[in-house]
């Protein structure tokens, strides 16, 4: 085609027929071919009809001459053979007005039935008909012999002639289009391919900034499509020139203190590291800045992290100046980032563990004194980690991870704190990072599940309900505790989806030991952060729907910090959970606020006592008091009171006698699984049938022995 440079990779035919220029080429053929034959068939069948028409009049005609000598002579003076030959005609004989043949031979297959030239008294003399049938012109005419016999002259010629005509008009018509086309398509080709060539320039100065801008500029100057979109290239191909710069500073710069960010740290890092060099990376917090935004409003906040980023930068310069370190071959050894709306980070090319202490310790000294915005003095302190390479990471990710769980430990330790990374911290931070991704995807692949404690009705001794607990069955840590994976959720947001989990495997659970006649309540823990969003009851309530348990069956037990810390919010969520049937408990109570005006007006159904109280009541007159007293209280308020953690039968006997309603504890049973509190359960109903029927056996024996 044009031979530009757009296709000089070794495959110039092959990109050449995925382009533009080959499929307008294409399409043009393909509708050219296509109209080309209509107009060939078209002209065929018309050349066709025209022969078989003149074949038809001047088979008639001769029908015509024919018949009128037949009529004029005798068939002994002239042969009936003789004037078909005469005729043209491919077969012809004479008929009677029954159908015999006078005359002639008839064809092996019959002409059509033409009855329009039946002998019937008529005027036919003057009457020839013609048909078209396997590819013959089969005629008749009515003609009155010599004798006053009426007859019919049925006669044939071939339509062989018309449809040759056809055909030689069809392949004449077929070698003109080929003619054309060969002649036509290639130059079209080429035009289509020289109109196409600024659309080729203009893709390569987008996909290589520079290539083709003369071309492209050429393709600016047409006043077609082309043109606007060549112009429309340059007019952005500049702006984007002129703000390559401010780009790059939105990239690899941060907007507040014009420090490098993070993504520019960890490109320096990577470079150093890969040269081999040791270096150490400091990572400082500086707790406060986001409580002097908030109260003095952003622009005093940024403005206090820029003077934070002016004082840690001049500390650092010191430190360097100090060192003899402050320029490397013309470029600044050191450098300074904002790594995050409290951080920064210090990056210090060859220096050890004794240069990176007094490092973090100049940072540190350099925060005592008051940061000044305006009118405003702010102190703030800091929590400084640092990290070494090679020994806390070779490579800019694990060095930052280790140098974030470092100032993680810092800030634990208190203000003012510097911790350096190591195997153990590394260890941990990783560890916990772990757990959060495994309990991830532990919720969506089922490896929770429920363990239920049982509760004892201590006026009957009856089994009245169970507490589910969730469990976690690690597939290669096996069972993680509680304690370990509630708190992780509760920092990574997984509190929800765990809750939720809970909710509605304990519904279902109730549900299903409802219709096998377990006439157990299941009692769910409720996380305060799940309890404080906005639609918990909506939600617990959709949950308990759709696994078909009855509210009643259910009990939720909200702790007293999330009850009494936001009465309002807790009477909002709880009056629909309470109207639907289920029934509210106030967990652990003693250990938190405490409110009691709030406690009466919530609509609670029972107080669970803490372990901690009922542990320490068998030896403490303390706890003895506050135990009895919160019984008392809520016998008088119309609640119902759980002792939790009950082990020994003397604490058994102190729950008892001061009126609690339930126990729970290691002395009826520890949390089992569904499966083995279900087999706890059949035997406990047992041994309680049992105790009945002892009873009544006794109550019989007393009573004959009185009559008797």
């Amino acid at each position: 085609m044009t031979g530009d440079d757009s296709r000089t990779d070794g495959q110039p035919l092959k990109r050449w027929w995925r382009g533009l220029a080959a499929r307008a080429t294409l399409l043009v053929g393909l509708l050219l071919t296509a109209l080309s034959l209509v107009l060939i068939l078209t002209n065929a069948a018309n050349v066709r009809d025209a022969g078989e028409r003149s074949i038809e009049r001047n088979a008639v005609a001769e029908a015509e001459r024919a018949a009128a000598a037949i009529e004029r002579s005798r068939f002994a003076e002239e042969r009936f053979g003789d004037l078909v030959r005469i005729a043209g005609f491919d077969y012809a004989y004479l008929v009677d007005a029954e159908g015999a043949v006078i005359e002639g031979q008839a064809p092996a297959r019959p002409a059509p039935l033409l009855s329009e030239t039946g002998v019937d008294g008529t005027e036919r003399s003057a009457f020839a008909v013609m048909v078209r049938q396997d590819g013959y012109a089969h005629g008749a005419k009515a003609l009155t012999l010599s004798s006053g016999v009426r007859a019919t002259l049925r006669f044939g010629v071939s339509l062989a002639p018309a449809a040759s005509a056809g055909f030689d008009a069809a392949v004449h018509g077929l070698i003109t289009t080929l003619i054309f086309l060969a002649l036509a398509l290639p130059g079209l080709a080429i035009l289509v391919d020289r109109a196409a060539s600024p659309l080729r320039a203009l893709t390569r100065a987008v996909m290589r900034p520079g290539a083709g801008d003369a071309a492209v500029r050429a393709a600016g100057e047409r006043s077609d499509e082309v043109g606007a979109l060549a112009r429309a290239h340059l007019s952005i191909a500049r702006d984007l020139a002129e703000n390559a710069d401010a780009l790059h500073r939105l990239t690899f710069d941060d907007p507040i203190t014009r420090l490098p960010n993070h993504a520019s740290l960890t490109s320096r890092l990577a470079a150093a590291l890969q040269l081999g060099r040791s270096l150490a990376l400091v990572r400082v917090e500086i707790a406060g800045l986001s409580r002097i935004a908030a109260g003095l409003g952003q622009s005093h906040g940024d403005e206090t992290v820029r003077a934070a980023a002016r004082r840690l930068s001049s500390a650092v310069e010191g430190w360097a100046r100090g060192r003899g370190l402050d320029r490397d071959d013309g470029e600044p050894s050191m450098m300074v980032a904002r790594a995050s709306d409290s951080g920064f980070s210090i990056l210090a090319p060859d220096a050890d563990a004794d240069a990176a202490r007094s490092l973090a310790e100049s940072a540190v000294a350099a925060f005592e004194a008051p940061l000044v915005v305006g009118e405003h003095r702010m102190m703030t302190t800091l929590s400084v980690g640092v990290a070494l390479a090679p020994e806390d990471g070779d490579e800019a990710g694990a060095l930052i991870r280790s140098a974030a769980a470092a100032v993680s430990a810092a800030r634990v330790a208190g203000p003012q704190s510097v911790r350096f990374a190591g195997a153990e911290l590394s260890r941990m931070a990783y560890g916990r990072l772990r757990l959060e991704q495994d309990l991830r995807r532990a919720i969506e692949a089922g490896e929770l599940e429920l363990h239920f404690q049982p509760q004892i009705s201590l006026k009957g001794g009856v089994v009245s309900g169970a507490e589910a607990l969730a469990r976690w069955r690690h597939p290669t840590r096996g069972m993680v505790p509680p304690g370990e994976f509630v708190s992780v959720a509760e920092e990574c947001g997984l509190v929800e989806p765990l809750g939720q989990f809970v909710i509605a495997e304990a519904s279902r659970v109730a549900a299903d030991w409802h219709s096998r006649g377990i006439d157990v309540r299941v009692a769910v823990n409720v996380s305060p952060l799940q309890f404080r969003r906005a639609g918990f009851a909506e939600r617990t309530l959709e949950i308990t729907g759709a696994a078909g348990a009855d509210p009643s069956q259910l009990e939720l037990e909200i702790t007293e910090s999330a009850a009494m810390g936001d009465p309002q919010h807790a009477a909002r969520e709880l009056a629909p959970l309470k109207a639907a049937g289920l029934r509210i408990a106030i967990d652990d109570f003693g250990t938190g606020y405490s409110n009691l005006s709030a406690l009466t007006r919530l609509p609670f159904d029972v107080l669970k006592i803490d372990r901690g109280f009922v542990r320490d009541a068998i030896d403490e007159a303390g706890a003895r008091v506050v135990v009895g007293t919160v019984i008392g209280m809520a016998e008088n308020l119309g609640f119902e009171t759980i002792a939790e953690g009950v082990e020994t039968e003397e604490q058994l006997r102190f729950v008892t006698d001061h009126g609690c309603t339930y126990a729970q504890g290691y002395l009826f049973g520890r949390p089992m699984s569904v499966a083995a509190f279900e087999a706890w359960y059949a035997e406990r109903r047992v041994s309680e049938l049992r105790a009945v029927g002892e009873r009544r056996g006794s109550l019989r024996l007393a009573v004959g022995g009185q009559r008797a």
